[in-house]
């Protein structure tokens, strides 16, 4: 799933006005670890680049890391995996709470990058590999066991 995200999935958010109050915020890199925050939960871990202009102050770079947490849900159909009942856990510049100014003026473009992963596939069953294909071909159940996503063939 992390390679498919790496392959297929980028952001790049910005809210606020430039040369008052703006940050720009874009995913340099995720990662998805299976029921690490809850049994039926997916961490998304996401490191990213914010640039913050506050007032006349000069911009700041900060290098962020985000922790997300969701449900993933497996449409049948289409043989894609989403993420829905996305949460934001935390984020941090380098394991250091942020000041409060500056994380009330990223959590909108934080806030999009989670909606952004609700609203494209996180995964999809490549239905030009066999295994693959037969999978999507089944119409199985994707759960959480023992801190891996599993398919289920049969209820």
């Amino acid at each position: 799933m992390t390679d498919y995200l790496h392959d297929n999935v980028s952001f790049n958010q910005s809210v606020g006005v430039e040369n008052l109050m703006y940050a720009q915020v874009s995913v340099t890199d995720l990662a998805v670890k299976i029921g690490r925050s809850d049994a039926d939960r997916v961490a998304v871990f996401a490191n990213t680049v914010a640039n913050v202009q506050l007032f006349d102050s000069p911009k700041q770079r900060l290098d962020l890391d985000l922790e997300f947490s969701a449900v993933p849900h497996y449409d049948a159909k289409t043989g894609e995996v989403f993420l829905q009942s996305i949460r934001l856990e935390q984020f941090t510049e380098n394991g250091t709470p942020l000041p409060a100014d500056i994380k009330r003026l990223i959590k909108p473009a934080v806030s999009m990058i989670g909606y952004g992963l609700s609203q494209k596939p996180v995964y999809k069953l490549d239905s030009h590999v066999l295994q693959e294909a037969l999978i999507k071909s089944a119409e199985p159940n994707l759960v959480i066991r023992d801190n891996k996503l599993v398919i289920e063939l049969f209820d």
